[in-house]
């Protein structure tokens, strides 16, 4: 029974005093001793690691990215390019992905033209070395081995909408606008059509880096294409993955964020609507982490013209609402256009490694 124990036994009580100082003992000892083992050495970091990905940025970008890493950048020669405006990266060397020491010089290719200086602010700290041997062509090496995939990228809607009609998919009786207008921005008054085609762009250069092949179904706001003509050029190319670049518009200025469209599945998707929702959903989740957007989520849709006449596997990206004044101003950074390109790129790339 508790308190019932007693301590009146000299005997025991002279047990439990030993028992006491032995256990301080024991631990007194143990504390000194671990005073004097000697420190486990911390294992030395490895000071190799992935070359970045310069290709396609700016020079004043390649030279950030390459200082957070520890690496320097040096350039071998200015070139002509009929693909990136003036200073921007155009080959490198090491390729993006193979192993380099910390310290050591990425050595890349300039546009601008042979002789051209650059500004002095994006000539600092960057060394010039006019006798470096020249790089090899072609000036995009994979980041990964994906150089056997196709990705057809269409930027939304045109400068001038095409309201004739079409079937919404083959030998349907209802029928929509070949092309629609699109929305603009609230404040910015910025067509649809032009947002669309700068992320595009910027798409098609992140996806480039990692050998993709990318067909476009338009570089030029002037034309004349439909929606079942934009899903025929995914076709003709028979594209891993058809990535249609859109914008959203509501008459709610307060709706804004991020979704992804998907077919689903009737008599014209039924071959491809799963993996194409397995696409929005890997695309969404990248896009709205890398972009730092409001996830509305993946929907299916099967009154799209685009994905009716497609035999491929499609996803819409809606990129965000330009009727939302936060959203416009946003739409019209190119820094964060780069930054939707760059998300709706990882989703893809995740996409088609997972394909394969």
């Amino acid at each position: 029974m508790v308190g019932s124990f007693s301590f009146k036994n000299r005997r025991l009580r002279l047990l439990a005093i030993i028992g006491v100082a032995t256990l301080i003992l024991t631990l007194v000892s143990y504390a000194a001793y671990a005073c004097f083992l000697p420190k486990k050495p911390a294992e030395a970091q490895s000071s190799t690691i992935d070359t970045p990905a310069l290709v396609g940025r700016s020079l004043i970008k390649a030279q950030e990215t390459a200082e957070e890493q520890g690496l320097k950048i040096e350039i071998d020669e200015w070139v002509s390019s009929k693909v990136y405006p003036t200073n921007y990266i155009v080959t490198q060397k090491p390729l993006p992905g193979q192993p380099i020491e910390k310290g050591s010089k990425i050595i890349i290719k300039v546009s601008g033209g042979k002789s051209y200086p650059g500004p002095k602010k994006e000539r600092d700290s960057v060394e010039l070395n006019d006798d470096a041997k020249p790089l090899p062509t072609p000036p995009i090496q994979p980041k990964q081995n994906l150089e056997d995939k196709t990705v057809a990228i269409d930027a939304g809607h045109q400068r001038k909408a095409n309201l004739e009609r079409e079937p919404v998919g083959p030998g349907a009786k209802a029928t929509k606008a070949k092309v629609q207008g699109g929305t603009s921005g609230i404040d910015s008054k910025t067509p649809e059509y032009e947002v669309t085609l700068a992320i595009a762009v910027k798409l098609k250069t992140a996806l480039e880096a990692y050998g993709v092949k990318v067909i476009m179904t338009r570089e030029t706001h002037d034309i004349d294409i439909s929606n079942s003509q934009r899903a025929d050029v995914a076709n003709r190319n028979n594209a891993d993955l058809f990535v249609r670049i859109h914008a959203d518009g509501a008459l709610d200025t307060n709706m804004y964020g991020i979704s992804t469209l998907y077919p689903a599945q009737n008599s014209w998707t039924a071959g491809f609507y799963a993996q194409s929702m397995k696409a929005a959903r890997l695309v969404q989740r990248n896009l709205v982490t890398t972009a730092l957007g409001k996830d509305n989520g993946i929907v299916a849709r099967d009154d799209i013209s685009g994905f009716n006449w497609s035999k491929v596997p499609v996803i819409l990206v809606e990129t965000g609402f330009m009727t939302n004044p936060k959203e416009d101003r946003l739409l019209n950074d190119p820094r964060y256009q780069e930054k939707l390109a760059n998300g709706i790129a990882s989703g893809v790339v995740e996409y088609l490694k997972a394909a394969e």
